[in-house]
């Protein structure tokens, strides 16, 4: 059995801040990787580029051997050759060069066949020799990280952010940066694809990202377990239960068939349903469901919520209940509202007694409802909206919903008296340390785009519809709920 080179299991400062960089096998192709730096505006002088067929790349001169290359230690070596002559290509870069971290870009390894294993069985052995080098892949995408200025895409948002990102997947991991970034303008600290996970293990750059202070929110998808780590299970077990930040978890390949597939694409080896529930339930990791599009929904209520305590200087607090205000326009879009988050277990309080007649004696309404859903049409834009609410909203609701639609007249008194009141309601919300949530729901419309343009750029909270944003409500609850309960063990 291998295990992980402890000594240095922690300090991966310099993979994610690179000052040397060596990209060994550029060409056209690949050149996504220089586009990325680019845009990163790294220090393009501390860019090595080795081409034994080209000259230049993207006006960035060449070298046609690791001899040729000036400088004699590196920081990050991207390595992309191909799987025939990997083993003697990162030999010979070790001969010659003082290596800190390995990124092994080349695919066709252990996910592929017997040959594959044997290759990085090699690659294994050979880094074992190396105490001081470390690696990533092989069959990954690498480094991002905007502090760093690395990326392997220049589609990659520059501003720098607070989630860590660790994926077995590439295109999951790089989709998650993409899409996270235009749909909630999501911004990262750190992500890395860490492919078949011969070297640096998931456990290990958990550790790292826990006492980073950059990062707030860790993302994990898994597919399983290297073959050289036997133990890998016990030390992800471990780590998770020491963990001080909000881990949202994805695990690929839960299904047989999914197993499967999972052996073709990082070769990696399941692990049984049982041990995954005890993670699950004995550590305050948040699991998430088969889909990039939650795990998305989720990370932007966390990002946003921290975001909002960090900005205000207030320490955080999570929600303690489940009990809402539904604040709608419409009767029918209240029954399904109140089937929705009741079904997930979502409680709305009904407003009756005293409360009820506080809220009737400043809005006597005679069409619509105060019960909870609110029904108020034809009065958001006045001063009785805005006070009827605030009235509702006490410590004893933890998450406020207000569902809303695009305004065909942005400069209209009705609009502004509109978002007047609902910035207002958003300030009283967060007084009280609870969460409110804008349903706007998403077609095509440039009224609709500029609606929400406004939204974001005020700090609203922003969801297109009512299931996502209470799912993703819950998942907050649920981490607040397994903290309290392991601070209490």
């Amino acid at each position: 059995m291998i295990t992980l080179k402890s000594e240095t299991s922690n300090n991966f400062d310099l993979m994610f801040n690179p000052k040397t960089v060596m990209f060994y096998g550029a060409n056209p192709k690949t050149s996504f990787f220089i586009s990325g730096f680019i845009r990163q505006n790294y220090d393009l002088n501390n860019l090595y580029l080795v081409s034994s067929k080209l000259d230049t790349i993207m006006d960035i001169k060449c070298y046609k051997t690791v001899d040729e290359v000036p400088a004699e230690s590196f920081d990050l070596v991207i390595l992309s050759v191909r799987r025939s002559i990997l083993i003697e290509t990162l030999e010979d870069i070790l001969l010659k060069k003082k290596v800190k971290f390995f990124h092994i870009f080349t695919a066709g390894t252990g996910e592929a066949d017997d040959i594959g294993v044997e290759i990085e069985s090699q690659l294994k052995k050979i880094l074992n020799q190396h105490s001081d080098t470390r690696a990533i892949g092989p069959n990954c995408m690498g480094i991002y990280s905007p502090k760093g200025k690395i990326a392997y895409y220049s589609s990659f948002p520059v501003e720098i952010g607070n989630i860590g990102l660790i994926f077995q997947s590439g295109d999951l991991h790089s989709k998650m940066v993409k899409f996270g970034s235009r749909r909630y303008d999501l911004r990262f600290s750190k992500g890395v694809s860490v492919g078949n996970c011969v070297d640096i293990q998931i456990s290990e750059l958990l550790e790292y990202f826990n006492e980073d202070i950059d990062i707030d929110i860790i993302c994990v998808y898994q597919e399983g377990f290297s073959p050289f780590y036997k133990e890998e299970g016990k030390s992800l077990f471990d780590t998770l239960k020491k963990m001080k930040k909000p881990v949202l978890y994805i695990r690929g390949g839960k299904t047989l068939r999914g197993q499967t597939a999972v052996l073709t694409h990082t070769g990696a080896i399941a692990t049984s349903e049982n041990i995954w529930r005890a993670i699950f339930k004995q550590t305050p990791t948040i699991e998430v469901t088969s889909s990039l599009d939650d795990l998305i929904d989720y990370t932007y209520m966390f990002f946003h919520y921290f975001n909002y305590f960090k900005k205000n200087n207030r320490p955080l607090v999570y929600p303690d209940n489940k009990r809402a205000l539904v604040i709608l326009w419409s009767g029918g879009f209240g029954i399904l509202a109140t089937d929705t988050l009741t079904e997930l277990g979502i409680e709305l309080p009904h407003f009756t007694g005293d409360k009820l007649a506080k809220l009737e004696a400043i809005y006597p309404a005679t069409i619509g409802s105060l019960a909870n859903p609110f029904d108020l049409p034809w009065v958001t834009s006045r001063k009785e909206f805005l006070d009827v609410c605030k009235t509702a909203i006490d410590k004893n609701i933890d998450l406020v919903i207000l569902e809303t639609d695009a305004w065909s007249d942005l400069n209209s008194d009705r609009f502004k008296g509109y978002y007047h009141n609902i910035s207002e309601i958003k300030k009283h919300v967060e007084s009280h340390n609870k969460v409110f949530i804008i349903i706007l729901h998403d077609y095509p419309s440039e009224s609709r785009k500029q609606f929400y343009e406004m939204l974001i750029a005020d700090n609203f909270l922003v969801y297109p519809n009512l299931f996502t944003a209470a799912q993703s409500f819950l998942k907050l609850y649920e981490y607040g709920q397994k903290q309290k309960k392991l601070r209490n063990f």
